[in-house]
């Protein structure tokens, strides 16, 4: 396959650069409820009993999900926190609902990794002059993750970051995508994606005319339809077996 000579290189973040996901996100959740939940009693709030404090949070949480999937409209846990304490009668007092984003996200914080060759790899691409920049799809505020790329000391390597809990759409839709190019300063297919999820990762980009690269993730479900002759890799280091600078 004829390599790729892009002028920007965009990266997904979560299960690329950095991994989330070191337990199923679904086991994760409950022990971030939990958290919030302790966060809760120990400030003084009167809560209810923990499993309808649970109940609520789920309620909330599928209500954005379904709209996110059927619109790719993000949402966010502080948003999400806001309407929990509203259906509890809990007053958002003294910035209460970003105090819980906090005790949600401490477990999540203790948990991720950065990938090993992630740092080599942004700073070779930054060596040879090109453009660097992130889309990232998120229920996180920004600040988490720019944290948490200063963290890794990868923060200095990108001219760019787009988390979609800010810019208020999410992967696969397009405008992200062109919205990213015109933030690099170039056309989409001067451009190249790299992520680990095909619809999000592929197709987004695809359909915007920016090539893209997938990162396949051990244990991680794929369409059965995903085309061979995609660019793929299992390394980030990988990408420039099909990217040439």
């Amino acid at each position: 396959m004829e390599k790729i000579r892009p002028k920007a290189v965009i990266f997904d973040l979560g299960s690329t650069l950095i991994e989330y996901e070191k337990i199923p996100w679904s086991e994760l959740l409950e022990v971030c409820i939990k958290s919030v939940d302790r966060f809760l009693i120990n400030q003084g709030v009167k809560i209810p009993a923990e499993d309808k404090f649970y109940e609520v949070f789920c309620e909330v949480r599928d209500k954005y999900r379904k709209i996110g999937a059927e619109t790719l409209v993000e949402w966010s846990i502080p948003v999400a926190a806001q309407e929990v304490l509203n259906r509890l009668d809990i007053m958002n007092e003294n910035g209460l609902a970003d105090k819980m984003f906090d005790a949600f996200y401490k477990p999540v914080e203790e948990q991720l990794f950065v990938y090993d060759d992630s740092k080599a790899t942004l700073k070779k691409i930054k060596e040879n002059k090109l453009t660097v920049g992130l889309i990232s799809n998120t229920i996180f505020p920004d600040r988490a993750h720019l944290n948490e790329l200063k963290k890794y000391e990868l923060y200095d390597y990108f001219d760019f970051t787009i988390f979609s809990s800010s810019y208020g759409l999410r992967k696969p839709h397009p405008d992200i995508f062109i919205q990213a190019a015109n933030q690099a300063g170039v056309a989409p297919s001067e451009c190249v994606y790299v992520g680990d999820r095909y619809i999000e990762d592929v197709t987004g980009p695809n359909s915007v005319g920016m090539p893209a690269v997938l990162k396949i993730v051990k244990n991680r479900e794929y369409p059965e339809n995903i085309p061979f002759d995609i660019r793929k890799i299992r390394n980030i280091s990988e990408l420039f077996e099909f990217i040439e600078l």
